[in-house]
């Protein structure tokens, strides 16, 4: 019959996929790469740009879910980048931020070195 047939099937990926899902969004233990670079968190808080460290550390906080304790700068092929160190519940994050547009880069966990 073919009603057992489809209900097996939808059994079987009913216990499968769950496990599919990718759990290394922000906030998570793992990084997240925003190809291309998304202006979602700077629109949202309404900066305009280009934006400055303050500007940036405000972003990368909202982009993490925590709260920004440190910025640096680094130049990239002539790019502006903050690399904003913010605390969250679920570990310290590492969040990449460009200068130009305030467009998050990056989300990762933090060096512990």
């Amino acid at each position: 019959m073919r009603v057992p047939t489809i209900l097996l099937g939808l059994l079987a990926m009913s216990l499968v996929l769950p496990g599919c899902g990718n759990n290394s969004g922000p906030g998570r233990g793992g990084s997240t790469v925003y190809d291309p670079p998304t202006t979602e968190f700077v629109n949202a808080l309404g900066i305009a740009a280009p934006v400055t460290r303050e500007q940036a550390m405000t972003i990368a906080a909202e982009a993490a879910g925590g709260t920004a304790v440190s910025a640096g700068q680094e130049t990239e092929g002539g790019q502006l980048f903050f690399e904003v160190q913010v605390e969250t519940a679920s570990g310290n994050k590492e969040v990449e931020v460009r200068a130009l547009d305030g467009a998050v880069v990056e989300i990762e966990a933090a060096d512990s070195d």
